[in-house]
């Protein structure tokens, strides 16, 4: 392509166009007629459309990873459900017929006590697991001060450091 301007086109365009044509030309030091030129080559070598296929395609990979987490931890939720589904019905006892209706009540009850609990939970940020996971974990800070602990350090450097006996044996 030549960058020689010698084909003259009349147009017209609005006047809001006209005035961001000439801040545009001034702020790059160029004439209105190169802006436009550049205008018109990016317009036809489809560079816009590629940056905004370039973008689209990034936001739907985006979108595609987190549908691919979002599936991984309803898998991981159904799951879990499931087997401890499993567990409760194959460990709850048999409960006899005198005592089903003390415990449907009972049930009811304790079923309300849990979707109340759930919603507590949910409105608060539904983080039960990640929760869980550091009660179960544990380091030895949680059974030690700090001092504690750089006290047992240097104790076994010193353990370490130490030169062992030799034992002579009797003749």
């Amino acid at each position: 392509m030549s960058n020689d301007l010698t084909a003259r086109v009349r147009a017209r365009i609005t006047p809001e166009n006209a005035a961001l044509l000439d801040v545009r030309a001034r702020a790059m030091g160029k004439t209105k007629s190169r802006v436009i030129n550049d205008a018109l080559s990016a317009c036809f070598t489809f560079e816009h459309d590629d940056a905004r296929d370039a973008r689209i395609l990034e936001k739907l990979d985006m979108m595609i990873r987190h549908n691919h987490r979002h599936s991984r931890d309803l898998n991981l939720h159904s799951e879990t459900f499931a087997l401890f589904l499993h567990f409760y019905f194959t460990m709850a006892p048999q409960i006899s017929a005198a005592d089903t209706d003390a415990r449907a009540a009972r049930g009811v009850g304790l079923m309300n006590q849990f979707i109340d609990q759930l919603g507590v939970k949910m409105r608060s940020g539904g983080k039960t697991f990640k929760q869980a996971l550091s009660d179960v974990l544990v380091s030895d800070q949680d059974f030690f001060r700090l001092d504690e602990i750089q006290l047992l350090e240097k104790l076994q450097k010193k353990k370490v450091s130490a030169p062992k006996k030799k034992e002579t044996a009797n003749v």
